[in-house]
């Protein structure tokens, strides 16, 4: 069983409402997306800091995951995109590229519902895929979107972590949570959120407790997916798939096991189900929850 090691590669902490990212993968390794760190100073606005660091509100936005451009708090940590990073989030009223845009169908999905969350119209729909009969979409299907294409990275609801996307091997990533997730019955979302915490999607990342790859898995969690989970010890955790269906598979036996409460799940998945029975959640275990969830949201935003 996983019992969790208190540190995570990828550390986040929750001031307020603002979602704060903190790398910690070791000297000399700092994500190339982040040029440098900031703490807020009483007074100031987003707008100042962008102007002190030469960037924009909105690449401090969606480096940052801020939910609440007009609330920051004095003493909370900000990341400042590197230029190349900044570079890649459009400024605010920037016309959309004209290319297409492809969405993966998910699982339950209905052209209705696909057609809402993307501001367009099921006929729209049927006629640039030339669906054949508009009552029947398959979980995993590609649809292009009809018209001006969303900004790279982008979703209906904001943009994706501007970490992940200096990353495009990781960005690549995203269909094999959606696989791993519909496999094992867990939000796709809630899964890209857990395993972004703890390694930034790195298939290399390695803890000084032995937790192995992308999502950071334990050897016993590891031993226990293989063989009583997903019943196939050929899985590797070295390899990104493998580790993502391993964690989907972990994620939902702690969900049932706590009687299908996700919130525990995910606790447990850092301090182990038993101690969190037992002893409620630590003070740093609360701060992993809430920020996982918090980067849920931005993972379901953006689709």
């Amino acid at each position: 069983m996983q019992v969790r090691k208190l540190s995570s590669l990828v550390v986040g902490v929750v001031v307020g409402p603002l979602l704060l990212t903190m790398w910690l993968t070791g000297a000399g390794s700092a994500d190339a997306a982040f040029a440098a760190t900031t703490t807020v100073r009483p007074g100031d606005t987003l707008s100042a800091i962008a102007k002190r660091y030469d960037t924009t509100v909105s690449a401090l936005v969606a480096a940052n995951g801020i939910t609440n451009p007009d609330q920051i708090y004095a003493g909370a940590t900000i990341q400042i995109p590197s230029p190349a990073a900044a570079a890649g989030a459009p400024a605010p009223g920037a016309a959309p590229v004209l290319t297409t845009t492809t969405v993966v169908v998910r699982r339950g999905d209905t052209l209705s519902s696909i057609a809402a969350r993307y501001h367009t119209t099921v006929a729209a729909l049927v006629s640039t895929n030339k669906i054949a009969n508009p009552n029947v979409v398959f979980a995993g299907a590609r649809l292009s979107l009809p018209g001006p294409a969303l900004p790279p990275g982008w979703g209906p609801g904001g943009p994706l972590p501007a970490a992940l996307l200096a990353h495009p091997d990781r960005l690549a990533l995203r269909p094999a949570f959606l696989s791993a997730a519909n496999a094992s019955g867990v939000a796709p979302s809630l899964l890209e959120a857990l395993c972004w915490w703890e390694s930034g999607w790195q298939s290399n990342a390695k803890s000084a407790t032995g937790a192995i790859g992308l999502c950071q898995l334990e050897p016993s969690t590891v031993t226990y997916a293989q063989t009583v989970l997903l019943h196939n010890p050929s899985l590797d955790p070295r390899v990104a798939p493998d580790n993502i269906a391993m964690a989907a598979a972990y994620i939902h036996d702690l969900t049932v096991r706590d009687g299908g409460n996700v919130q525990t799940a995910v606790a447990a998945y850092y301090q182990g189900l038993k101690s969190v029975q037992a002893r409620g959640m630590l003070a740093s275990t609360s701060n992993y929850v809430t920020g996982i969830f918090n980067y849920a949201a931005i993972f379901a935003q953006a689709g």
